[in-house]
């Protein structure tokens, strides 16, 4: 969610950012096709044109993904989240068509700030015996979502992970052909503080070399965080990112469906309008399912520039239109 800005202070820690970053800058890169072809927009242009968006992270089917008329679409890279079952390249090639036969951008969902017991690098006996056997990078559980922890994304264990060689998670999403990432728990950063003096700038630095690493792999890749609005101030992490998303902005930071603190929605708008300043798109997504307050949310939100998409929050279907589908929403009784 929205996080608050915190103090930061140079540290010894930022050299070793700047390692981690020429480590992953000399990393072999594996073949991909390098540029659009002649005539065809650039992924940037796409997205800063951008309309409409969707976001589904679970449940994932390639031929319902393709039927939704979305301008920019973020997905998980796989249809269960394991890889297994991850999207193959004439999958995405088929969801990137819109039903009008335009061109559209598709993300693929990458949490940095959090590692998941789900994915494809965890290993079973981490969790054994209060974490004796966990790496050094682990933190603690995320008691809101089970499954999720915390990671200090500074240590070289992690962002090998996140962009380390051919088998790393940036590497299987670039290869499957996804036009960028949609980058997750960005704001754990502010969990971090306590233990890291200098969490926000080491959070600023790992978009960085994630992003210098994802577009030495594909020219043009896609670098759209989500919430961390607190990092916007930053002018140089505003220049390496395309875009930003953002959840709860006006509904359910503290309570689900509850309007947000007027203070707060406000520091937000300012920060996000930075952004959109530069030229930049923001996509706002809001869990929200009550007709009046929906249309309230989307004027407001496209007042302030915004683009918005109303959701469910498990985030196991799509809406097309801002209302959930009745059919579904009787099966849930």
């Amino acid at each position: 969610m929205s996080s608050t800005e915190m103090s930061s202070t140079r540290s010894p820690a930022v050299l070793l950012a700047l390692i981690l970053l020429a480590c992953a800058l000399s990393a072999p890169l594996p073949a991909v096709a390098q540029t659009p072809a002649e005539g065809e927009p650039t992924p940037a242009r796409l997205l800063a044109a951008a309309k409409s968006w969707g976001f589904q992270l679970h449940k994932l089917d390639p031929d319902t993904l393709a039927a939704a008329p979305y301008d920019m679409l973020v997905i998980d890279y796989s249809r269960d989240g394991k890889a297994a079952l991850a999207l193959t390249p004439e999958q995405v090639d088929k969801i990137r068509i819109k039903p009008d036969g335009e061109r559209r951008i598709v993300l693929a969902y990458l949490s940095i700030g959090e590692a998941e017991t789900y994915r494809y690098y965890w290993k079973w006996y981490w969790g054994w015996f209060f974490g004796v056997f966990a790496p050094r990078w682990l933190g603690s559980a995320d008691p809101e979502w089970p499954g999720n922890y915390s990671v200090r994304y500074w240590q070289e264990g992690w962002q090998k992970i996140i962009f380390g060689g051919e088998d790393g998670y940036l590497e299987r999403i670039v290869k499957a052909g996804f036009d960028g990432v949609y980058l997750d728990r960005v704001d754990g950063y502010v969990d971090m503080a306590m233990e890291k003096r200098n969490a926000r700038g080491l959070m600023i630095a790992f978009v960085k070399a994630l992003a210098t690493r994802a577009r030495a792999l594909k020219p043009g890749f896609l670098i759209v965080p989500q919430n961390a609005e607190a990092l916007l101030t930053d002018a140089s992490y505003r220049a390496v990112i395309d875009g930003l998303g953002t959840e709860d902005l006006l509904f359910g930071d503290d309570v689900n469906k509850q309007p947000n603190e007027p203070k707060s929605i406000a520091s937000n708008v300012v920060r996000l309008k930075l952004l959109t300043a530069d030229g930049k798109p923001v996509f706002v997504v809001e869990y929200l399912d009550a007709p009046q307050e929906i249309e309230r949310a989307r004027r407001r939100l496209e007042r302030y520039g915004f683009i918005p998409y109303f959701a469910d929050r498990p985030l196991d279907s799509m809406r097309i239109g801002d209302l959930p589908d009745p059919n579904r929403e009787a099966a849930k009784k």
